[in-house]
């Protein structure tokens, strides 16, 4: 059984003009340890389908399941981060992630809760900031201190949402590699299933076993590529190798497509 399944999935939202669809019939599965990454260009609905994982947007017909169980509402089996950084502005950022692991953790002593911040916060480079405000941080360690707060929820399931996008380039590098390894896990058994937005090709071909790309509004399924390098992944030697910029080239040209006019069927593995 696949962890994550969407099938026929319709979204659909009222506006002054009447209904806009920003989902069309979208149909795929994701497998349990599989790193999947969306891509496809603003406002066709990638952030949309994102909320359908998390339980926060209803489609207007279709399915979505996790486990074989339909999604009616956020549950603890999976965590997010989106685009904006999402943190409780009175809690300093220890806190917030001691309320992250409140959700999926409600047995963990108080003392170990804070522990695990801290292992968390170190690991984002924000040791030190543990007890600044969200308003005393950049807009990059904010976003740091959001993916700090989902990775230690160490849930089944992770949603993603351009979780890098406000980070610099060093940093984003390290937040990748630092992503890799807790979605590995210590055994293949216990690898994370994550769905991960993103405009970033490169970032897409380094991070997934597999590639979606939506066309433009409305976001239909244009094509889905398997990512087949072998892990773990080092970003200067993959860039280099030639199967690497066929499918950069791939999906570059797609991406730049003012229609990404392609079968739905149509896939492209290296």
């Amino acid at each position: 059984m696949s962890k994550i399944e969407i099938k026929n999935l319709h979204a659909e939202y009222a506006d002054k003009d009447g209904k806009f669809t920003a989902l069309r019939d979208i149909s795929f599965s994701v497998n349990g340890g599989e790193f999947v990454s969306i891509i496809g260009s603003s406002g066709c609905g990638k952030s949309t389908l994102l909320g359908v994982l998390q339980g926060i947007i209803f489609p207007s017909s279709g399915s979505a399941f996790i486990d074989g169980q339909s999604i009616t509402g956020p549950g603890a089996n999976r965590a997010a981060v989106f685009q904006h950084y999402s943190l409780f502005p009175w809690m300093t950022v220890r806190k917030n992630i001691v309320f992250g692991l409140k959700q999926t953790k409600k047995n963990l002593p108080r003392s170990e809760r804070f522990a695990v911040a801290d292992v968390f916060l170190k690991k984002v480079g924000l040791s030190g900031f543990e007890h600044k405000y969200p308003f005393q941080l950049s807009g990059g360690m904010q976003q740091r201190a959001a993916i700090a707060r989902a990775l230690a929820m160490d849930t089944d399931i992770l949603l993603m949402d351009e979780p890098f996008g406000a980070i610099d380039a060093k940093n984003r590098s390290k937040m990748q590699d630092l992503l890799l390894s807790l979605w590995e896990g210590d055994t293949p058994s216990k690898k994370k299933t994550v769905v991960f937005v993103t405009h970033d090709i490169d970032e897409a071909i380094f991070l997934s076993d597999r590639i979606i790309m939506l066309t433009n509004s409305p976001g239909q399924i244009a094509a889905e590529f398997d990512v087949c390098f072998p892990r773990p992944r080092i970003h200067s030697t993959i860039r280099e190798t030639v199967s690497y910029i066929n499918l950069r080239n791939k999906l570059m040209t797609l991406f730049y497509d003012e229609n990404t006019g392609v079968a739905a069927d149509e896939e492209y593995t290296i």
